[in-house]
């Protein structure tokens, strides 16, 4: 039997920074943390490439691999690409379709032509066994784990990449959010991240962090309330309580899907998980427990009572879910919050070798200083 650590969300090398493992008194509590157990999954947005070139997203991760490579050396180590680092499967979303393929297998595969930086990552990884999977990988026999991007085409909160995905939908002359296999999801999702990756190479992508080290979307986000969920200037109040609406009534009415008004801390996580059930639907996942990330709303909590109509519900038609949460400090969606909040960085699911799986929370005595790389020690 075999004990499984997934971590998520970690976007080293991204442009604001708040990526913690670059820093290597956090990378060491990582390595203390998952000493005893024997396989490690990387599952999605491991690698920042939405914000600078390739190469300086892969020279900033280059300490997290080598670190990691050391300390599991003979043991396992399995890359789940996600959406933010899409470009490692390199060319091998396109190649023929195996008709007479098992479903389940289709839902583990192994990347036999990634990416070339993937030749770097194993040279760093040194002398742990490591392979790519995509879109997931199969724990155990009850337990499935993949990164979650597949929610953007059901997600309720009218994110960028929900609006490219329902765009590239209606140009196809499809009805948004119709989806089967993997397959039907990469035809729509794929040509999205194709773009902002190529976008960044050149320093334009849409989504990188730039002024005051912030994505746009997180700065509309601030803007019309943020964390606190009150707009503080005029302007926001305008634009949370007319434009926005106003510009989703639009969507809306050109098909692009029903989308909620509510953009709250708490309605961040509840929408995530409510589209991880349909994703687990839409996919025949036949499995008791679905690990993924995507959102960074780590959980379930032992507060998610479901007694707060903005608790996520985890349990349905006999599936449980769990979140890796994140590996990011972003101060702007944290707020005021203490460790205990959903979205606090530093977290990762455990599958023992029998059992559920365990959430663990790594980071929650590490000071915000230390977290924000303003203090020097972990």
């Amino acid at each position: 039997m075999t004990s499984t650590a997934l971590i998520s969300d970690l976007h080293l090398g991204g442009g604001s920074r708040a990526d913690v493992l670059r820093r290597a008194p956090i990378r060491e509590r990582l390595i203390e943390a998952t000493a005893d157990v024997d396989r490690l999954v990387l599952l999605g947005d491991v690698i920042e490439l939405r914000d600078v070139p390739l190469g300086e997203a892969l020279e900033a991760a280059r300490p997290f691999f080598e670190d990691i490579g050391e300390a599991f050396a003979g043991r396992e180590v399995i890359y789940v690409p996600g959406n933010h680092d899409h470009r490692m499967l390199g060319q091998w979303l396109e190649r023929p379709e195996e008709p007479d393929a098992d479903p389940a297998t289709a839902l583990d595969a192994l990347v036999d032509t990634p990416h070339p930086a993937v030749d770097s990552i194993a040279g760093w990884l040194g002398d742990a066994r490591f392979e790519v999977r995509y879109p997931g990988v199969w724990v155990r026999e009850d337990v499935y784990a993949t990164h979650g991007h597949y929610v953007d085409s059901h997600v309720t909160l009218p994110t960028i990449e929900r609006l490219s995905v329902a765009t590239v939908d209606r140009l196809g002359g499809k009805q948004t959010g119709r989806r089967a296999t993997p397959r039907d999801y990469e035809e729509v999702h794929a040509p999205v991240y194709d773009l902002i990756f190529n976008l960044a190479q050149g320093g334009r992508s849409p989504t990188a962090s730039k002024r005051n080290g912030k994505p746009p979307a997180m700065r509309i986000w601030e803007l019309i309330g943020g964390a606190s969920g009150r707009a503080r200037t005029v302007r926001g109040r305008v634009l949370g309580s007319a434009v926005i609406p106003a510009a989703l009534r639009g969507f809306e009415k050109a098909g692009f899907g029903s989308f909620n008004r509510d953009f709250s801390i708490g309605e961040i996580g509840r929408a995530g998980v409510e589209a991880m059930h349909v994703v687990v639907e839409r996919l025949g996942i036949e499995a008791d427990h679905v690990v993924f990330g995507h959102i960074h709303r780590r959980g379930a909590l032992d507060d998610d009572d479901g007694l707060s109509s903005s608790d996520p519900i985890w349990q349905r038609n006999g599936t449980t879910l769990h979140n890796t949460g994140n590996w990011t400090y972003v101060e702007g969606l944290l707020g005021r919050a203490v460790p205990q909040s959903p979205f606090w960085p530093g977290s990762m699911v455990l599958v023992p070798d029998e059992g559920p799986p365990e959430l663990r929370e790594i980071l929650v005595d590490v000071d915000r200083e230390v977290l924000a790389g303003r203090a020097g020690r972990g």
